[in-house]
């Protein structure tokens, strides 16, 4: 592209050159004929060849060298990284048209010039501004055509002025006119060439430009569906693991509480009543729980107090509709924990704590949150019971999901089932959450 207008910008440099070659020229000649034909007082026998009578000579060397200069002028000062306005467009062509009338319609190649700087800016140029900038270089060139004109208005051949010198003279002008004519349509000729060959070229980088949209676009699309397939996946499990986690307990905390109903029934059974209260408060907040989780919102229990005061209210709902003794060390300092973290450590304690009592039937649980000096900006998670353990481990839904979460906290888990169970966890402490 900048070869391209490095190439165009010569060609116009030399097209404005060769014009005023060709206008100096001819009004030169107009100049220097008469005043041959005043010194040679041949001037009465010349103009009575003459159609009509000329102008002066005087006025018209001046004339077009001072309107070529501004005409030069508002060229080359209106560069290709500028700004191109439709009135300067306007402007050339009243100033070349007023140089064509000067010397008679001598010649037409300024016309030429106009065209080619018209496509020179044709970029700042709207598609309006274009047809019209197009319709006025084709009236122009028709109306400076010197047979078509010369029958309308007064206007004296320039060939006429050619033989008041001699034959050699008259040659060597004939000459030059031919040779500077030539000139300057081969280099509107190139100009044109060149404009044309850039504007397929363009066309083919656009039509590239499209087909590389049209595949990025394609791709997006593709991307856009596996993200949205894999959002539903993630929203699939974490309704999935929110309603295992939230009724999961409740059911637990349920048939615990139906267990010591039907112990306490026969030998005392003036408390059924009271279990039957707090078995009927487990139902009603699990029930809350499932909403929550429906709604995406956090476990009931984190969104009234903190991480610690929710996990003793759960401790006490399992103590209360159970024969489990549950105990709770928060060796933690203050912390602005994430509502994720919260909700995934707090999860993943219900959880262990649900296993215990329906897979191990344990009865002591013990709940350690704290730090570690040997593993520093870290706190560690464990929950070990007196159940039953096993020495191979098959997770199950529970124990998969409880991974899932710890791991989109960027912490790991472990577990172990020799004595008793254990699950440990341990979850960095990211910027800003230690106060």
């Amino acid at each position: 592209m900048f070869s391209y207008f490095r190439t165009v910008s010569r060609v116009r440099s030399a097209l404005i050159f060769i014009n005023y070659m060709i206008i100096m020229v001819y009004a030169g000649v107009f100049l220097m004929g008469t005043r041959y034909l005043v010194v040679h007082q041949e001037s009465l026998a010349f103009l009575s060849q003459l159609p009509h009578i000329p102008k002066d000579p005087q006025i018209v060397f001046i004339g077009c060298f001072v309107l070529y200069i501004l005409f030069a002028i508002l060229l080359l000062n209106s560069k290709q990284n500028q700004i191109f306005h439709f009135i300067d467009l306007i402007i050339e062509w009243v100033i070349s048209f007023a140089i064509i009338l000067l010397l008679d319609l001598s010649t037409q190649s300024i016309v030429l010039l106009v065209i080619c700087d018209c496509l020179y800016h044709v970029r700042d140029l709207k598609n309006s501004q274009i047809y019209c900038m197009l319709t006025f270089s084709i009236v122009l060139y028709m109306f400076s055509n010197y047979s078509i004109m010369s029958q309308i208005i007064a206007l004296n051949n320039l060939q006429s002025y050619f033989t008041v010198f001699s034959p050699t003279v008259n040659a060597l002008l004939s000459s030059v006119r031919t040779i500077l004519e030539g000139l300057n349509l081969l280099l509107f000729i190139l100009f044109i060439a060149y404009f044309t060959v850039n504007q397929y070229k363009e066309k083919e980088n656009i039509a590239q430009e499209l087909e590389m949209v049209n595949e990025v676009n394609a791709q997006l699309r593709h991307y856009a569906a596996i993200t949205e397939q894999a959002a539903e996946n993630n929203e699939r499990k974490r309704i999935a693991r929110e309603i295992h986690d939230t009724l999961g307990h409740a059911l637990t905390g349920i048939a615990a509480g139906i267990d010591a109903c039907l112990i306490m029934i026969d030998k005392k059974p003036e408390l059924v009543k009271g279990q039957l209260q707090r078995i009927r408060n487990v139902v009603t907040e699990g029930i809350g729980d499932v909403r929550n989780s429906l709604q995406k919102l956090r476990p009931g229990a984190l969104e009234q107090q903190s991480l610690e005061g929710a996990l003793k209210k759960m401790i006490q709902e399992f103590v209360s509709v159970s024969n489990v003794d549950i105990v709770l060390s928060y060796k933690l300092p203050e912390l602005d924990f994430e509502k994720t973290k919260e909700d995934a450590l707090f999860r993943m304690i219900q959880e262990c704590i649900t296993n215990s009592i329906r897979h191990g039937h344990a009865k002591h649980v013990a709940v350690r949150i704290e730090t570690d000096q040997n593993i520093p900006d870290h706190i560690i998670v464990v929950v070990q019971d007196d159940g039953q353990g096993c020495e191979t481990i098959h997770p199950g839904y529970g124990l998969m999901q409880m991974a899932e979460r710890i791991s989109t906290i960027h912490g790991t888990l472990s577990y172990e089932g020799k004595d008793g169970f254990v699950c440990k966890a341990i979850i960095p402490l990211q910027k800003g959450e230690l106060k």
